[in-house]
């Protein structure tokens, strides 16, 4: 007996959708700012927004000085950001981002290493949130 074409027809359609899917591409690493000056490793303090939240969120206030954070948000604008979502879940408010994701293991190194952000992060004072 012959096979059956509606088998072969499901089989030839389900190839062709594959190939004309859409694919996933990461975007190419930037060419991120240098830290100009060369940041100096220093001592972050954390700290709670607001009381009742020590517990819960950390807040590292200058981080970076002025001038190269105003250099990485005008360069962060030339990003193809991609917007959130505009439709909350139920009971939620609306909350729309804009966010942009990229795989760089050089350049978290580079933030961990050179700006202070391990030893702030590693601080006995609060591993207990991590």
């Amino acid at each position: 007996m012959g096979k059956d074409k509606s088998s072969k027809l499901s089989a030839a359609n389900k190839r062709a959708h594959q190939s004309s899917a859409p694919q996933s591409v990461a975007p190419a690493t930037p060419n991120w700012p240098p830290f100009k000056p060369p940041l100096p490793v220093t001592d972050l303090m954390l700290t709670s927004p607001a009381p009742g939240f020590e517990n819960t969120i950390a807040v590292i206030y200058n981080f970076w000085p002025k001038s190269l954070c105003r250099n990485y948000v005008t360069f962060l604008k030339t990003l193809p950001l991609t917007t959130t979502p505009g439709r909350p879940k139920r009971g939620e408010a609306v909350r729309q981002n804009d966010r942009y994701q990229v795989n760089d293991p050089a350049f978290s190194q580079k933030l961990w290493l050179e700006t202070g952000l391990k030893n702030a992060l590693r601080d006995d004072s609060v591993r207990h949130l991590w």
